[in-house]
C-alpha cells in the first residue's frame, strides 16, 4: 500500500470515528446531499471521500443511469457454474452470516464472488442471488468498491451512486475474504441501518470475513493433507492421546478390511492388536503387528509409528502380502518354462510330460527324481505354469546350497531380534513369499533333519511360524520337490525322515536321463547350437553325422547339462560352422576309442562297468597318470574319480611308471 493509499485509509476511519462520537450521521448525510448536486453540475463536491469522488466519476464514465434502479442478473448457466466453483466458500459462510446478523436486527448480508455475483444472502432480502453488484455494472455501492479496490470499505447511504440506494437511507461495510495466497475469493457486505452502524461495525465485519477465510484455509490444508494421505502406497492410521482413531487413509481400510466409519472409536477394540496397545506404541520402524479387525480375521503388518507433539500416534503400515509381492518382484519369482518348451520326441519323454501335465492340474505335492542335469527345474516350473496357480509366485530354494544354520530362517523367516545379525524388522521366509503360489525345493535329500521335521509340521498344518515368532500365519503354497539321492536308502541310514518322505512323495515323477533317450540328443544338440550361435552373434553351426553318432555313442553322466556344455564349449573352440567329430570334446573321443577297442566278438559280453573301466585306463594313459586332468577329461569329481578307480582297483601309479619308463 503506497502512502496516498495510507493517508486516504486514515480520512476513512477518522471520519467514521468522528461521526460515531462527534457528529451526528443525520448532519453529514445532508452534506453529502450537497456534494451529490455539485457532483450532477459537474463541480468538485465538498466533504465527499476522495475514494468515493473517484469511484462517483468512474460510475458516470461507465454511462450508468443514476435514477434507474433495477439489479442486473447474470445467466442461469453462469449462476450455476459459480455456485458449483464456490460450493466450498458458501458453505462456510452461510454460518457466519447467520450468527453475525445476529447483531444487526432488520440487517442485510449477502456473500459475492470476485466479480460481485450474489451467491448467497440473509436477513431483508434487498439482493437477490444472482444480481452482479460490481461497480461498472451497478455503479458506486460498497461491494462494488471492496472489489475495486480490494480491502476493506463502508459506504453510508447518501454515498452510494444510485438513488434508489441513497434513498433507502442503509449504511453499508464490505471486507474480501481471501485464500491462502491472499487472492481475493469473494466479498462480505454488512448492511445495516443507521442506529446499529458505526465505528466497530467494520471490525466485526472484518473479523467475519477473515474467520471465513481461515476456515477455507484450513479446509485446504486438510483436503490437501487427505489427498496427500490417499495418495500413498501405505496405510496411514492416526491415533489421538487417548487412543481413539482421528484419521485413517483409504489404503489402511483396504489392507485392514475396514469398511464402516471407525473415526472416534477406541484404536484397540477395533484393530485388536496383539501384546501391545495402540496408544502406548513407541516410536519405531519397521515393526511387525497382528492384528484382528474382525471376529475371524488375523492380519499381520509391518508398522512404523512416529509420536506426535500431544502424544498422538501416527501409524504407517504396509501389509505383509504386499511386502512378499514386491519382495518377488525384486527376486524374479516366476516361472518361465512351460511343457511345450521342453524337448525330446522319445516315447519315454513324452510319457513323462504327460504324467507331469496331469500332476500340474492337482494341487497335490510332486516328487521330482532324476540325475543330475536332467531338468528337474524345468518340469517343476511347466508344472506350475500348468496348474491353476500359474498367477501366483513360483519360488525354487536349493535346500543343499543353504548353510545348515541357515536353513530355517530362509524356509520360515525370521521375527526383528529373533538371533543375532538378523534384520531390523525381521523378514518373511520362503514359504510367505510362495503363498498362493508354488515353492520348488530343490536337492530335497540334502535338507538337515531339524529342518525335514518343520517342513513336515507345514505341509501337515498349513501354516508357518517365524524363527522368534509366536503366532503361526496360514499359508497356501504347494510344494514340488527333487532330488537326484535315492530317498529309499537315505531312509534306510537315518539321514532324512520316512513320514516325510510319503508327505513329498504323493505324486512321484522320475525323470529320464539322457543315455535312455539318444534319439532325443540330435534334437536337443540343434537346438543348443541354435541358441549358442544367436548369442554369440555368428553363422549356425552345423552338426555332422559324425559328430552326431559320437554323441549318441556317448553315455552322458551329466545328462542335457552336460551336452549344453559341451556343444557351448565346442562352438566357442571352433571357427568353422560345420562342426565333425574331430571338434568335439576329448571325453567324447576317449568314450568313442574304448568301444571301439572292444573286441567284435566279446560284445555281447561287454558291460557298462567294463567300458568305464577301459575309459578311466585309457584316460590315465592319455594324461600321464595326471588325476586332475583325468577328472576334468572325464567330467568328474576327483572324488568321484577315485572311488571309480578303487572299485575297479585301477591305480594312477601305475600309469605314471608306465609313461615314465616309455
Amino acid at each position: 500500500m503506497n502512502h496516498k493509499n495510507e493517508k486516504t485509509w486514515d480520512e476513512e476511519w477518522e471520519l467514521i470515528a468522528r461521526l460515531n462520537h462527534a457528529q451526528k450521521f443525520d448532519e453529514y448525510i445532508e452534506e453529502l446531499g450537497i456534494a451529490w448536486k455539485a457532483f450532477e453540475q459537474g463541480n468538485v463536491p465538498k466533504g465527499l471521500r476522495p475514494a468515493v469522488h473517484a469511484s462517483w466519476i468512474r460510475s458516470h464514465e461507465e454511462g450508468i443511469d443514476a435514477y434507474r434502479f433495477e439489479y442486473q442478473l447474470c445467466a442461469e448457466h453462469e449462476l450455476r457454474r459459480v455456485m458449483t466453483r464456490n460450493s466450498a466458500l458458501i458453505a462456510i459462510a452461510r454460518d457466519i452470516m447467520r450468527n453475525l446478523l445476529a447483531y444487526n436486527p432488520d440487517g442485510h448480508i449477502n456473500l459475492t464472488d470476485a466479480n460481485g455475483v450474489t451467491m448467497h444472502y440473509c436477513g431483508q432480502d434487498l439482493t437477490p442471488v444472482g444480481s452482479i453488484l460490481s461497480e461498472a455494472i451497478s455503479g458506486t455501492n460498497c461491494t462494488g468498491r471492496c472489489i475495486k479496490e480490494n480491502k476493506l470499505v463502508y459506504m453510508l447511504s447518501a454515498e452510494n451512486y444510485k438513488e434508489a440506494l441513497r434513498i433507502r437511507g442503509k449504511h453499508c461495510a464490505a471486507a474480501p475474504i481471501r485464500d491462502e495466497n491472499g487472492v481475493m475469493l469473494g466479498v462480505l457486505t454488512l448492511t445495516a441501518n443507521p442506529g446499529y452502524f458505526h465505528y466497530h461495525t467494520l471490525g466485526t465485519v472484518q473479523a467475519a470475513a477473515e474467520a471465513i477465510s481461515q476456515q477455507l484455509i484450513l479446509r485446504h490444508l486438510v483436503n490437501e493433507q487427505e489427498s496427500v494421505m490417499e495418495s500413498l502406497n501405505e496405510g496411514v492410521l492416526v491415533v489421538s492421546e487417548r487412543g481413539t482413531i482421528r484419521q485413517l487413509n483409504r489404503y489402511a481400510r483396504q489392507i485392514l478390511g475396514i469398511q464402516e466409519d471407525v473415526r472416534f472409536r477406541d484404536a484397540d477394540e477395533v484393530f485388536m492388536p496383539d501384546d501391545c496397545s495402540f496408544r502406548a506404541l513407541p516410536a519405531c520402524k519397521d515393526r511387525n503387528i497382528t492384528l484382528s479387525p474382525g471376529p475371524v480375521s488375523r492380519i499381520t503388518c509391518v508398522i512404523s509409528v512416529v509420536i506426535t507433539p500431544e502424544g498422538g500416534r501416527v501409524i504407517s503400515m504396509r501389509d505383509n502380502r504386499r511386502i512378499r509381492d514386491m519382495t518377488r518382484r525384486v527376486i524374479g519369482s516366476s516361472a518361465s518354462y512351460t511343457f511345450d518348451m521342453i524337448l525330446g520326441q522319445s516315447r519315454i519323454m513324452q510319457d513323462t510330460r504327460n504324467k507331469a501335465r496331469n500332476a500340474g492340474r492337482s494341487d497335490s505335492t510332486v516328487l521330482l527324481t532324476g540325475e543330475s542335469g536332467t531338468g528337474k527345474e524345468l518340469f517343476a516350473q511347466s508344472i506350475h505354469n500348468g496348474s491353476n496357480r500359474n498367477t501366483g509366485p513360483f519360488l525354487a530354494v536349493n535346500c543343499g546350497a543353504i548353510p545348515r544354520d541357515l536353513v530355517l530362517s530362509e524356509l520360515f523367516g525370521y521375527e526383528d531380534g529373533a538371533f543375532t545379525g538378523s534384520r531390523r524388522g525381521g523378514s518373511a521366509g520362503k514359504f510367505e513369499l510362495a503363498d498362493g503360489g508354488t515353492l520348488f525345493l530343490d536337492e530335497i535329500g540334502d535338507m538337515p533333519l531339524d529342518a525335514q521335521a518343520s517342513l513336515l509340521r507345514v505341509l501337515q498344518e498349513g501354516e508357518v511360524t517365524r524363527i522368534g515368532g509366536k503366532q503361526p500365519l496360514k499359508v497356501n503354497v504347494r510344494i514340488v520337490a527333487a532330488t537326484n539321492r535315492d530317498l529309499k536308502r537315505d531312509i534306510d541310514n537315518g539321514s532324512f525322515r520316512r513320514d516325510l518322505y510319503f508327505r513329498l512323495n504323493v505324486i512321484s515323477l522320475p525323470i529320464p536321463p539322457l543315455r535312455v533317450r539318444k534319439e532325443d540328443i540330435k534334437e536337443l544338440a540343434d537346438w543348443f547350437c541354435e541358441k549358442i550361435c544367436r548369442a554369440l552373434n555368428r553363422e549356425r553351426a552345423l552338426l555332422s553325422g559324425s559328430a552326431l553318432q559320437m554323441m549318441e555313442n556317448y553315455d552322458w553322466p551329466g545328462n542335457v547339462r552336460e551336452l549344453e556344455n559341451i556343444v557351448e564349449r565346442t562352438i566357442n573352440l571352433t571357427e568353422t560352422d560345420d562342426i565333425s567329430d574331430k571338434d568335439l570334446p576329448e571325453e567324447l573321443r576317449l568314450s568313442a576309442c574304448a568301444i571301439s577297442d572292444i573286441p567284435g566278438e566279446s560284445v555281447k559280453s561287454f558291460s557298462l562297468k567294463d567300458g568305464e573301466k577301459t575309459l578311466i585306463e585309457l584316460c590315465l594313459m592319455e594324461k600321464k597318470g595326471n588325476m586332475r586332468q583325468v577328472a576334468i577329461a572325464l567330467n568328474l569329481s576327483r572324488g568321484a574319480l577315485y572311488n571309480k578307480m578303487k572299485r575297479y582297483g585301477i591305480e594312477p601309479d601305475d600309469y605314471r611308471r608306465l609313461c615314465h619308463d616309455v
